[in-house]
């Protein structure tokens, strides 16, 4: 049965371990070039985890270049990644344009408070954080320049989704 590597970077993954045993899957930390998990065997596909529409602003935003250089890498050496977002509401990547950016939010709040004289101490960006179309746009254009696929679950699928996606059969009986 095929071994699922997982990034030894990768932080919060309790909830996957356990569905993992919970499976039978064995698996193994180590460092691998890109994204959290894959397939010790064949490392031809690639799942890169992220928690929520959140981090994905995050690094699409805030972390553009580093996160830009991994999906290069990928199709440099010619790595399938798929991103998978745990993001229990979306099932496509369409529906991300639906998405609510809660820093948008906060950003408005502050915003229509600085205009009322309010909340003068908080300091906010010129321009308003991302939308969930821009969102959307930037999705699209990195799996159209880099080939990734963004695929979406919730949480308590992740350890099938990842197994399901990397061909790991569980140990029988």
């Amino acid at each position: 049965m095929p071994t699922c590597l997982i990034d030894s970077r990768e932080q919060k993954w309790d909830h996957v371990r356990e569905s993992l045993d919970r499976m039978g899957v064995l698996w193994l930390r180590s460092k691998l070039p890109v994204g959290d998990y894959g397939r010790m065997d064949n490392l031809a596909t690639i799942i890169d985890r992220k928690q929520n529409l959140n981090e994905v602003e995050s690094n699409l935003t805030h972390q553009h270049e580093r996160f830009r250089r991994e999906c290069q890498l990928a199709q440099d050496h010619g790595i399938r990644l798929i991103i998978l977002v745990e993001e229990p509401w979306c099932r496509e990547l369409e529906d991300v344009k639906e998405w609510v950016n809660p820093r948008r939010r906060r950003w408005q709040q502050i915003d229509r408070a600085h205009s009322q004289g309010k909340m003068l101490d908080r300091q906010i960006a010129s321009r308003p954080p991302i939308t969930g179309a821009q969102l959307h746009q930037i999705m699209t254009t990195m799996a159209e320049k880099y080939g990734i696929e963004w695929r979406f679950c919730s949480p308590a699928e992740t350890g099938e989704v990842i197994c399901r996606t990397l061909q790991i059969l569980s140990k029988p009986g």
